[in-house]
């Protein structure tokens, strides 16, 4: 397997140019409308696109994660939660693949194994 070979299975499997967008605004949109931007993108690729909706279902679940964590560090954790996503934008624009720790796995399960 050549490096090319390996580096083309970490990419983004084929999707519409507008899943890709719809994962850029639901996990860099975080930074304007914190879980609102991923549960509207999840709302509208519920069942257009499994992979956007894997990408926005996992955001929104960080997001709450990050809202707990959040208030529970009266705000310390919100730094932390917000680099995780613009990581995350940065990995869909460079056409990579992307999970979060623990949430990734979780909407993961739900949206491939719920037929």
């Amino acid at each position: 397997m050549t490096s090319y070979d390996s580096y083309a299975l970490a990419t983004i499997p084929r999707t519409k140019d507008g899943d890709k967008l719809a994962a850029l605004v639901a996990h860099g949109g975080t930074l304007v409308a914190w879980f609102f931007a991923p549960l509207v993108v999840y709302l509208l690729k519920r069942h257009e696109s499994r992979w956007a909706e894997h990408q926005a279902l996992q955001s929104l679940l960080w997001s709450l994660a990050g809202t707990l964590v959040s208030a529970a560090t009266c705000g310390l954790a919100i730094p932390l939660f917000l680099a995780f996503h613009l990581y995350a934008a940065y990995k869909i624009l460079k056409g990579e693949e992307y999970d979060y720790p623990i949430v990734g796995d979780v909407a993961r399960s739900v949206v491939y194994e719920s037929e």
